[in-house]
C-alpha cells in the first residue's frame, strides 16, 4: 500500500506527459496554418488569373471586343466567354503549375454587351488538397473569387454634337514632325522655296470642278503623298463618329452634325459650311465628314490672307443650334455641345476694329488668339464647348511667326482656347500625338462618361 501511495503521488514525469499531449493540438494548429497559408497564396494566384482573364476577354483586338463592335443590341458574347476561360486556365503560375494541374477548378466566364458597354465577369472555385489538416479529416480547402472588367466608352447623357472643323489654310501644314521635314524637302527641290505648308490655290469652273494651280505646294504635297493636318483631322473625325455609333446605349442617344470654315475662301468675309445636318445616321455623317479638305483660295494673299475668323464661326454655329442646351436625360431634352477642332490662331478682319494680337499691313487684317466673348455667348445658353487644340507649330524662318506671333501672343494661344472651352473640355494634341485617341478622349469627357478598359471588382 505504501508503494502504491508513493506511485500515485509521484509527479516527476507529468511535464513530459503533458508536453506530449499538448503537442498534438499545437502541431495541428501549425498544420492548419500552413494549409490555410497555402490556400490563401493559391487564391492570390487564382485572383491574378481571374483579373487577367476578365481584362483579356474584352481588350481591344480580342475576339470578344471585335464581336462587341459588330453588335447593335445587347446580349451575351459567347466567343468572349470561351476566350476568357482559355486565358484563365493559361495563367497558371510556374511556381504552382504542379498543384494547378491536379487541383479541381470550376471557372465561369460571362461576357455581355449591356447598355452600350462590354462587361466580362470571371468567377472561380478551387478545391485544394490539404496536407496537415487531412489528419483531422479535412481533405480539402475550398477557395473562390471573382473579377469584373468593363471596356468601351460610357456616355451618360443624350447629346447633340455640332462638330466644327477648322479647315483654314494654316491646317495645310504637314501633320507630323517627319512629314514637315519631308514636305520641306519636296517643296525645296530644284531650287524652290522650302515650305511646310500646302497652299490650296486654284479656281472652280462653271461645272464645279476645281482646277489646281500646278506650281503650288498643295499639288506637290498630294503628289508626294504628304499627310496634312487637315487630312488627320478629317480621318479622326470620321473614326470618332464610327466610335459614337458603336457605343451608343440606345439608337437615339447621340446626334451629330459637322461644319467646316468653308470649302473655298470668300473675298468679302467668312462663313461656316454645313457638311452634314444633325442626324442619328452616323454612316452618312461620317462619310461626309471624311471628305472635308483644305479650304481653297483663288490666289496668294486672297482677301489679304484674312481667312480664319473664329468670331464668325462661333457666332454662326450658335445660330445653327436651336434653343438652349438641355439636361441630357432624354432625346427630347439633349445636352448640346460644340466640338471644335482648331489650331487656335485667328487671321481675320475684325468687325470691331480691335486686335488682341498683331495687325498685318494696312488692310485691317488681325492675327490674334480666340476672342472668348463669343464662347461665353454659347455657354450662357448652356451649350458646352469642347475644344481639341491641334498645336500651332512654330516654324523657323517663318516671318509671320517670328514677327507677329512669337513674342506677341504665342503664350496665350492655348490658354485662350482653354478659357473658351467648358470646364475640363480642353485637350491639346501635338503633331506626333494620336489624333483619333485624343478626339475619342475629349468626346468621352464631354458626355460625362469614362473610357478604356478597367477592373471594377
Amino acid at each position: 500500500m505504501r508503494f502504491l501511495r508513493h506511485f500515485m503521488s509521484d509527479v516527476s514525469g507529468n511535464f513530459g506527459i503533458l508536453t506530449a499531449l499538448s503537442l498534438v493540438p499545437m502541431i495541428g494548429a501549425a498544420g492548419m496554418a500552413i494549409d490555410y497559408g497555402r490556400a490563401l497564396n493559391m487564391r492570390h494566384e487564382l485572383m491574378g488569373a481571374a483579373d487577367a482573364a476578365a481584362l483579356g476577354a474584352i481588350s481591344e483586338g480580342s475576339d470578344g471586343f471585335k464581336a462587341f463592335q459588330q453588335m447593335r443590341q445587347d446580349g451575351k458574347i459567347t466567343i468572349g466567354q470561351d476566350e476568357g476561360r482559355k486565358l484563365f486556365l493559361g495563367q497558371r503560375s510556374v511556381s504552382h503549375a504542379d498543384v494547378f494541374a491536379d487541383m479541381p477548378i470550376e471557372v465561369t466566364v460571362e461576357v455581355e454587351r449591356k447598355s452600350g458597354t462590354i462587361t466580362s465577369d470571371v468567377s472561380f472555385t478551387a478545391h485544394m488538397p490539404t496536407t496537415f489538416m487531412n489528419m483531422f479529416g479535412h481533405k480539402k480547402v475550398s477557395v473562390s473569387g471573382s473579377a469584373r472588367a468593363t471596356s468601351g466608352s460610357f456616355g451618360k447623357s443624350y447629346t447633340d454634337f455640332y462638330m466644327l472643323l477648322d479647315n483654314s489654310p494654316s491646317m495645310g501644314i504637314a501633320a507630323t514632325t517627319s512629314e514637315i521635314k519631308r514636305m520641306k524637302d519636296l517643296t525645296g527641290a530644284n531650287g524652290g522655296r522650302s515650305c511646310a505648308f500646302a497652299c490650296h490655290v486654284g479656281r472652280y469652273d462653271r461645272n464645279g470642278k476645281f482646277n489646281d494651280s500646278n506650281d503650288r505646294t498643295y499639288v506637290i504635297a498630294k503628289a508626294g503623298n504628304v499627310i496634312l493636318r487637315i487630312d488627320v483631322v478629317a480621318k479622326a473625325a470620321k473614326a470618332l463618329i464610327d466610335k459614337i455609333k458603336s457605343i451608343a446605349s440606345t439608337n437615339e442617344q447621340y446626334r451629330v452634325a459637322t461644319y467646316s470654315f468653308g470649302k473655298y475662301a470668300l473675298q468679302n468675309g467668312h462663313r461656316i459650311e454645313k457638311i452634314a445636318s444633325l442626324s442619328l445616321d452616323m454612316n452618312s455623317v461620317g462619310n461626309a465628314t471624311e471628305d472635308v479638305t483644305l479650304m481653297t483660295t483663288n490666289h496668294d494673299w486672297y482677301n489679304h490672307n484674312a481667312l480664319t475668323s473664329f468670331d464668325t464661326s462661333l457666332r454662326m454655329i450658335g445660330r445653327e443650334i436651336s434653343g438652349n442646351g438641355g439636361r441630357g436625360t432624354s432625346a427630347a431634352d439633349p445636352e448640346k455641345i460644340v466640338y471644335f477642332v482648331t489650331d487656335g490662331v485667328a487671321n481675320h478682319k475684325p468687325e470691331d476694329k480691335l486686335c488682341d494680337g498683331s495687325w498685318e499691313g494696312d488692310s485691317g487684317r488681325c492675327i490674334e488668339p480666340i476672342d472668348t466673348s463669343f464662347c461665353k455667348d454659347l455657354k450662357d445658353r448652356n451649350i458646352k464647348i469642347a475644344i481639341l487644340y491641334t498645336t500651332y507649330v512654330p516654324l523657323d524662318g517663318d516671318g509671320t511667326w517670328d514677327g507677329k506671333i512669337r513674342h506677341v501672343f504665342a503664350n496665350r494661344i492655348a490658354s485662350k482656347l482653354e478659357e473658351c472651352a467648358s470646364d475640363d473640355l480642353f485637350f491639346e494634341v501635338k503633331p506626333d500625338d494620336n489624333m483619333e485617341a485624343a478626339m475619342v478622349r475629349l468626346f468621352i469627357q464631354a458626355t460625362g462618361g469614362s473610357a478604356g478598359i478597367r477592373l471594377t471588382h
